[in-house]
């Protein structure tokens, strides 16, 4: 019987890391959309401060735009007051005035541009991010459930195991007594080796029932040969 309450704690054992599988396969799924939300959460909150840097370079160039007109127009003023005409110092002076500003306006343009391209190949980054996260951990998660589903073979193998041992161990002994029952272990031992997650698969073998077995029938044997 030694074999039958092996293969059952066989069984439980199985079943419980079949449980164990399971839940890491859970955990693993979980974590994923977890990772994959936090990215995506970060590449939004990017996108929105990249919306609102680009509103407050457009207010800020048209400030700048406001004040080159009006620096513009107070040089033309100055000149008009100090009798130049358009031409000579006093328009080289509203020439260099008006290409401060462009230069500025430029440069502005140039690093906000700079901007808007970092953060969207940022939040490009941040979401594919995500989306490697979740692969990784639903590749994690089907492995898991890969090994649950084989120690739930396991578990049944190794229960199919213990009731073809009790089964045959009985009817053997109704049928020839304690040679009868050492024939059937031996015969539900060499069975049950054949089924993976059983004690006899995992070397647990009944070796004494199987010698037993072949001595049985060697024993008959000889008797039919008198």
């Amino acid at each position: 019987m030694g074999e039958v309450f092996g293969n059952l704690g066989m069984a439980a054992s199985h079943k419980a890391n079949a449980r164990v599988s399971q839940a890491n396969a859970r955990v693993a799924r979980a974590q994923g959309e977890a990772d994959r939300a936090k990215a995506y959460g970060q590449a939004a909150r990017l996108e929105l401060e990249n919306k609102v840097a680009g509103e407050q370079a457009a207010e800020n160039m048209s400030r700048l735009r406001k004040i080159q007109r009006q620096a513009g127009a107070a040089v033309q003023a100055a000149r008009a007051a100090s009798g130049f005409t358009t031409e000579g110092s006093g328009s080289q002076a509203e020439v260099s005035v008006l290409a401060r500003f462009e230069q500025e306006a430029q440069d502005m343009v140039t690093s906000r541009s700079n901007q808007d391209v970092s953060a969207r190949f940022g939040a490009t980054m941040l979401r594919r991010s995500g989306e490697l996260a979740m692969m990784g951990a639903e590749a994690s998660a089907v492995y898991s459930e890969d090994q649950a589903r084989v120690h739930k073979m396991y578990a049944h193998n190794a229960q199919k195991g213990a009731l073809v041992t009790a089964a045959l161990s009985a009817a053997g002994g109704l049928i020839g007594g304690s040679a009868g029952a050492q024939v059937g272990a031996g015969l539900a031992s060499v069975y049950s080796a054949g089924l993976p997650g059983t004690l006899e698969s995992q070397g647990g073998r009944n070796e004494q029932a199987e010698k037993d077995l072949a001595a049985v029938i060697a024993k008959g044997v000889d008797s039919w040969l008198k």
